[in-house]
């Protein structure tokens, strides 16, 4: 798995664009609940099968178009209000035993919501209205890289407990020839209609895959369902992270700081400096912290996330120039590191919004001044 994950952040393309390579790359759940899916998605179910859950699957009814402004919301807010949206329908469903029989029990599985859209330069990109739009759209995929944006809503039937998370991917297209442009636009190939997808974003159709040039954030995320994030909010429920509110100010504070691996981006060999008196602060709470600057010329510490080994990390905390944060954001996007605490002079508006697009917990304030809680079990 992790294998994969570097090659996907170095920028290499997939082997092979499929779900069912998708499903080789999931991150397999740790004793996970029986869930219920809000979704009739074939590949959302084929992708949740492979993380090793037991579920069934529920439609939340829900009009999704009357949530919320595609030419106004910023796409993590849209997508998250429909994820909660859809939360809230499925309870409301199941209240009132308005469902076909379970295969799980309702009273103890958690109901699994989402909701994903498709983003060119920032935009929104909806289905195709036509086909003459369905090809225009499949071009302008080789000028920039477009984008998929899920939220993915936890709650817990037993306790009422939700949370709720984002996932961000991109993919990068070469160009295609002309002729494969036409029979995707043309469709009746069994392979779909091109009408039918948010974008005409069909990277597993065989026209397209061999064009998919790289994949960052998730091939899984991009087929539907993105089992990093799925297993990071399971955890978070678990540990009673977050409230039905659903990620509030206190509740994403809480999350980052009970993490328990740590990489400390900054000046860390500098005893005078605040990221050196950062590591000493949450190795006496207990937690694994790795050292990174990217300036260090030493040798004795990492200069990039890739490098911060052995395993895996579970929060960064920022300690170093606007200038050289934003390159750190999208690397912990790139190895699916979801959990940002900056430092006062790290959390400028560049950083900030760079990881707020790229869906990432951010929090700010002051490692050496905030009262850490106990950490996540492992």
């Amino acid at each position: 798995m992790l294998a994969a994950i570097m090659a996907l952040a170095a920028g290499k393309a997939p082997p092979s664009v499929t779900v069912e390579a998708a499903r080789a790359c999931v991150v397999r759940l740790s004793a996970p609940p029986p869930f219920i899916l809000g979704s009739q998605s074939a590949s959302r179910r084929a992708l949740l099968e492979a993380t090793g859950a037991t579920f069934d699957a529920l439609a939340p009814q829900l009009d999704e178009r009357a949530i919320g402004d595609r030419l106004r919301d910023a796409p993590a807010d849209l997508v998250q209000r429909i994820a909660l949206a859809k939360a809230d329908a499925l309870v409301a469903r199941l209240r009132a035993a308005d469902h076909p029989p379970l295969s799980v029990p309702a009273s103890s599985s958690v109901l699994l919501t989402g909701d994903q859209v498709v983003t060119f330069r920032g935009a929104i990109r909806e289905k195709p209205a036509d086909r003459a739009e369905a090809r225009a759209f499949i071009e302008s995929y080789a000028e920039a890289p477009c984008t998929t944006v899920q939220a993915i809503c936890l709650h817990d039937l037993a306790t009422g407990a939700r949370v709720l998370g984002v996932s961000v991917a991109e993919v990068d297209l070469a160009p295609l020839p002309a002729h494969d442009v036409d029979a995707i636009v043309a469709g009746g190939d069994g392979h779909g209609d091109v009408l039918d997808c948010a974008g005409g974003l069909m990277i597993e159709h065989p026209l397209v895959a061999p064009h998919v040039r790289a994949v960052r954030g998730g091939l899984d995320s991009v087929m539907g369902l993105g089992s990093a994030l799925l297993a990071s909010l399971l955890r978070e429920l678990r540990h009673g992270i977050c409230s039905a509110d659903a990620l509030s100010p206190g509740g994403a504070r809480d999350a980052v700081l009970r993490q328990r691996t740590w990489a400390v981006v900054g000046d860390v060999l500098n005893p005078s400096k605040p990221a050196s008196r950062i590591v000493e602060r949450l190795r006496a709470a207990g937690r694994d912290v790795r050292l990174v600057n990217p300036r260090d010329a030493t040798g004795t510490c990492a200069t990039s996330l890739a490098d911060a080994g052995p395993g895996t990390v579970d929060a960064v905390n920022l300690v170093i120039s606007p200038a050289l944060g934003v390159a750190v954001v999208e690397q912990m996007h790139a190895l699916g590191v979801r959990y940002l605490f900056c430092q006062p002079g790290a959390d400028s508006p560049s950083v900030l919004a760079r990881a707020r697009e790229l869906g990432l917990v951010t929090v700010r304030g002051c490692v050496l001044i905030d009262q850490l809680p106990p950490a996540n079990s492992p």
